[in-house]
């Protein structure tokens, strides 16, 4: 399978969007292509996996994939080829597509703004932008608003951002604050339960992982929360938590640590949202962002700070990890992504 990496970049390391070439029999990673996109720290998918959206120093980008494709699952077939771009005065930190692939919505990290943008074809069109105000009191961290994260809602209506600065998620197109966040914990990252009612965010600055409910009528709800990390007490800042995945079997949520450099696993009850630590895998690289499952006994691990990606074994019983294999050489490798189709 090709696998989609994004990295930082600087005026040394150009290329922040590359192809991994991964063979799961093997273990055997390879790049087969990159790509001078800058800053290129998040990438997502249209419906149809005709389209990816790029995050950049300065905005969105949008590319065709597998343009020049002939046949078969060649790197050809996923190659990209740039359609447009979409500046924004800004460096977008996360990306997403609606699910009928009409909209790409965006978060701005350091700007504290979000929004959406028409797309067709590749093509970006009409804007709408929104602006987010206040703070939060875990200084110098929420001196103001940071938007890190925008995902569809369930059913498609309409979108939410997760902003780090003001503990809270909003919801649009109503503008509707939701203050579900611990004080200070700066929430970061949020997955929805294919169930379409369970709600798991992750907290960057408070290293704590919550259950909410989520409805159409009343919106977010904090039902639980637990510790991403084994000891709160001894941990030596900056201790973050990144990234947060759904199990592939649907019974778990998992959350990335940077600084214990691990992948914490928790078990949960759908009824209640109660949560239930199953395991805490240690990582053999540094500073772990991004994870994906790429099959429902392995995953990938980018480690910003190791410069390379990590192939690890998942035992769906056990909640485990067991590196398999890596891959190194890049430059604060920070999101993974697989490609289509393939």
């Amino acid at each position: 399978m090709f696998i989609f990496l994004g990295c930082y970049t600087d005026a040394i390391h150009t290329n922040g969007l590359n192809t991994i070439d991964l063979d799961l029999a093997t273990g055997r990673m390879a790049i087969v292509a990159e790509y001078p996109v800058s800053n290129a720290i998040y990438q997502a998918l249209s419906p149809d996996g005709r389209y990816l959206y790029s995050c950049t120093r300065q905005g969105l980008a949008s590319f065709r994939v597998g343009a020049n494709a002939v046949g078969g699952a060649s790197a050809d077939s996923v190659a990209l080829s740039q359609v447009d771009e979409l500046p924004l005065g800004c460096s977008t930190c996360h990306v997403a597509v609606m699910p009928d692939g009409r909209r790409a919505i965006w978060a701005d990290y350091s700007g504290g703004t979000a929004g959406s943008v028409e797309v067709s074809e590749g093509r970006f069109g009409e804007l709408v932008r929104h602006r987010h105000l206040g703070s939060g009191p875990n200084l110098p961290r929420q001196e103001k608003a940071h938007c890190h994260q925008a995902m569809p809602l369930p059913g498609g209506k309409g979108y939410c951002v997760v902003d780090l600065g003001l503990d809270s998620i909003l919801s649009y197109p109503s503008g509707d604050k939701f203050d579900v966040a611990p004080a200070g914990s700066g929430p970061r990252h949020l997955v929805f339960h294919p169930n379409g009612r369970l709600v798991f965010l992750a907290h960057e600055l408070g290293n704590v992982v919550s259950s909410l409910s989520w409805s159409e009528n009343g919106g977010f709800k904090m039902l639980d929360t637990l510790s991403t990390i084994a000891d709160q007490t001894a941990k030596e800042p900056p201790w973050l938590a990144a990234a947060i995945r759904i199990t592939p079997r649907r019974d778990g949520v998992v959350v990335s640590n940077r600084g214990e450099n691990s992948l914490a696993a928790y078990g949960f009850d759908e009824a209640t949202g109660k949560l239930e630590l199953k395991a805490r895998s240690r990582l053999d690289g540094d500073w772990p962002r991004d994870f994906i499952f790429v099959s429902d006994t392995m995953a990938l691990v980018a480690c910003e700070r190791s410069g390379k990606v990590l192939l690890m074994r998942y035992d769906p019983d056990k909640f485990t990890f067991a590196q398999v294999s890596d891959l190194g050489g890049f430059f604060r490798p920070v999101a993974l992504l697989q490609c289509p189709g393939i």
